[in-house]
């Protein structure tokens, strides 16, 4: 019988991606976790659930909020979070935090 030859061994997905984005795109996707982290630990987890992160442009984060109840509750909280984003990311990453309705 016949020994079977030995499998490579596998990749952490971590590998691959750092093979398939460039540099750039690595730094955003990083950049992007970081925000997630702040916004999880920041924004308490009742009104998380009636909001979502949508984009970054031009240092502004975008929120969808489904209902303008939860809008104003997050006016109250866009000091404090703009402050731990600062903290963590440095202060030219995101300068505002910016609204708008949206059903998902």
């Amino acid at each position: 019988m016949t020994k079977r030859a030995s499998l490579p061994r596998p990749l952490a997905v971590k590998e691959v991606l750092q093979d398939l984005l460039n540099p750039g795109e690595r730094e955003a996707l990083e950049l992007r976790r970081r925000i997630r982290q702040v916004w999880e630990a920041t924004v308490p987890a009742a009104l998380r659930a009636q909001a979502r992160l949508v984009d970054l442009k031009r240092q502004e984060l975008w929120v969808e909020v489904r209902d303008p109840i939860w809008s104003q509750e997050l006016q109250f909280l866009r000091s404090a979070v703009l402050e731990e984003l600062a903290k963590a990311l440095g202060p030219a990453k995101v300068k505002e935090l910016r609204l708008r309705m949206g059903e998902f």
